[in-house]
């Protein structure tokens, strides 16, 4: 040991650079330093990013917390509207009981609705084919027994009007039929007809006031072959002869027959005219005028007028041949007998419905 120490004490020390150690120690520090600021800055990012993750955990918290009492809101929701629905649908239940059974009262409405408007109609329609009926009736008896044309016009007329409001369709060959009857009243009634019945009767009034001839007047006796009334006439003179002293009672009772004969005379031709008897109707006309030429006063312009007027209903054609009457009567009533009575009405429904619709 005393040999290395004597060594060591004899070797020369050694000499190191003194800057060169400064400069080390300068850059170590530096490097420390550095590292220091490492470490800070990334324990501030730690420390940072815990802050952030710190955050951002209890925001998800509250999230899930609110999304936790959300959840519990609407379990709770869910079970208010399972309760809503299972009343709903009870209600429903109890809503289509109600509709089925107001369905049946509808029906049941309606059936009755029908049932009575069908009744309706066929009450009207009787009560115009009544109206009809008797229209038919009175056109034809006015007709038959009075000759009244215009009124059995106005009858039929009016039995069309009605008969066009019978809803029934079975009866319209009755309106027809009745159309028929009163087109053949219109052409048998024509309005020359009319007022050559008008001018008969006015002629029957004034023939006590038509002068007869005198003897001394122009009138002459016919050489044609006298009538009806002068055959009566010639009969009674030869039968039954009254005279007096003077000679004037025959002319009297001469000119009393012949006014009675010329009344008689157009009395037969108008009752002829009026039951369409056209032949008839001309014969009594025919002495009618043989009668105003040969026992009245042919100078007199009443006895003119008169005898005009003969001539020229003596100048107008034939009248129509009388209608028959009575066809559209007949057939109304058998349509009336062939149809079905009326049916009662059918008895209600009972209400089933009405204890469907409680309420649960």
């Amino acid at each position: 040991m005393s040999d290395d120490t004597a060594n060591a004490s004899a070797a020369p020390p050694r000499n190191t650079p003194r800057g060169r150690g400064n400069g080390l120690a300068a850059i170590a520090i530096a490097v420390a330093i550095i590292a220091l600021l490492l470490a800070a800055w990334s324990a501030w990012q730690l420390q940072r990013a815990r802050n952030a993750e710190t955050s951002a955990h209890q925001q998800v918290t509250t999230q899930l917390t609110d999304l936790e009492s959300q959840l519990a809101a609407a379990a709770k929701q869910g079970q208010a509207g399972s309760q809503r629905a299972g009343t709903l649908e009870s209600e429903l239940d109890d809503l289509r009981s109600g509709m089925k059974g107001l369905s049946l009262r509808t029906t049941n409405i309606e059936t009755a609705l029908t049932t009575l408007s069908g009744q309706q109609h066929s009450a009207h329609d009787t009560l115009l084919l009544d109206d009809v009926e008797m229209l038919l009736r009175t056109g034809e008896q006015r007709y038959t027994l009075f000759h009244d044309a215009t009124g059995a016009l106005k009858a039929y007329s009016q039995a069309i009007s009605l008969l066009a409001q019978v809803q029934d369709p079975a009866y319209a060959p009755v309106r027809v039929s009745a159309t028929t009857e009163r087109d053949a009243l219109a052409a048998a009634a024509p309005p020359a007809r009319q007022a050559t019945l008008d001018t008969l009767s006015t002629l029957r009034g004034e023939v006590a006031a038509l002068p007869l001839a005198t003897p001394g007047s122009d009138a002459k006796q016919p050489a044609a072959k006298p009538g009806f009334w002068s055959h009566i006439a010639h009969s009674f003179s030869g039968i039954v002869r009254v005279s007096r002293e003077n000679g004037d009672a025959a002319p009297s009772m001469e000119a009393g027959f012949a006014r009675q004969a010329l009344a008689l005379d157009l009395a037969q031709a108008q009752e002829a005219l009026l039951a369409f008897d056209a032949g008839t109707s001309r014969d009594a006309l025919k002495r009618a005028a043989q009668l105003l030429a040969t026992q009245f006063d042919g100078n007199d312009a009443t006895v003119k007028s008169a005898r005009a007027q003969i001539d020229d209903m003596l100048a107008q054609p034939a009248a129509a041949a009388a209608p028959q009457l009575g066809g559209a009567l007949a057939q109304l009533r058998s349509l009336r007998a062939s149809q079905p009575p009326p049916a009662p009405p059918p008895a209600s429904a009972p209400a089933s419905s009405s204890h469907g619709g409680k309420r649960r």
